[in-house]
């Protein structure tokens, strides 16, 4: 097989992985927003199908990386699949620590709603959903409206367990719930930041990120950033609101 197939079949499980990943997400969020069992448990039910994908992307990075490449946009996005690979696996993984507290919570006591954390889990979706739609659509704008230094200042507090003085009034299993979720949705906001970087890295090579993350190290004759350039790391912004429900 060529490495242009090679190239071809690792985008066809990128795409299918960000669907699965991006679906697992929706259905985690709706299931603690309806109180809904059945949208929780579609969670769990697509990690098989996820991790086959994720493992064949795996492999197929693997083996364009020890190969070569005279098309720089095809080394990069094998670079950059490599790091949106692990960003939807975590995406996934954060999902299904949602969909299984709101499984254990609605099976017992019950979730009470709080419009501060669905507000948050919108976010945190339309976010990773853009990051989606810029993949599919090899559009960087995308990609740009998630990197944007607001968007991420937004993310990042809206995820601070700091910024909910409210979830103090909820003792045992609800406070516990409600800490959780912030915690998963704020790993949510961090992949969806990363997987942008890496889809703009692959589409304009403005950024070395997946690069560095590889661990591994092609010639392909990226920019170099000016001195004191800006960088598009996630940088946590100051506190500047508090939330409630």
């Amino acid at each position: 097989m060529n490495s242009q197939q090679h190239i071809h079949n690792l985008r066809v499980q990128l795409l299918a992985m960000s669907r699965v990943s991006q679906r697992a997400l929706d259905y985690a969020i709706k299931g603690y927003e309806l109180r809904n069992l059945d949208f929780a448990r579609q969670v769990p039910a697509v990690n098989s199908e996820l991790e086959g994908h994720h493992r064949q992307i795996k492999d197929l990075s693997r083996e364009l990386m020890s190969g070569s490449s005279n098309i720089p946009s095809d080394s990069r996005f094998v670079f950059a699949a490599a790091s949106i690979n692990t960003a939807l696996h975590v995406t996934y993984t954060a999902a299904a620590e949602i969909a299984q507290d709101s499984l254990r919570l609605l099976e017992s006591s019950g979730i009470h709603g709080c419009a501060a954390l669905e507000r948050m889990g919108q976010l945190v979706n339309g976010s990773m959903r853009l990051c989606v739609v810029a993949l599919f659509q090899q559009d960087a704008t995308h990609a740009k409206t998630v990197l944007r230094r607001q968007e991420a200042a937004r993310l990042r507090e809206l995820t601070s367990i700091g910024l909910h003085p409210h979830i103090g009034r909820w003792a045992g299993a609800q406070g516990d719930f409600e800490r959780s979720v912030i915690r998963s949705l704020g790993e949510v906001a961090k992949q969806a930041h990363e997987m942008a970087d890496a889809i703009l890295f692959w589409l304009e090579g403005k950024s070395c990120v997946a690069v560095a993350r590889s661990g591994r190290h092609l010639s392909l004759d990226l920019p170099s950033r000016p001195e004191g350039g800006a960088t598009l790391s996630y940088m946590p912004p100051k506190v500047t609101q508090r939330l409630s429900c």
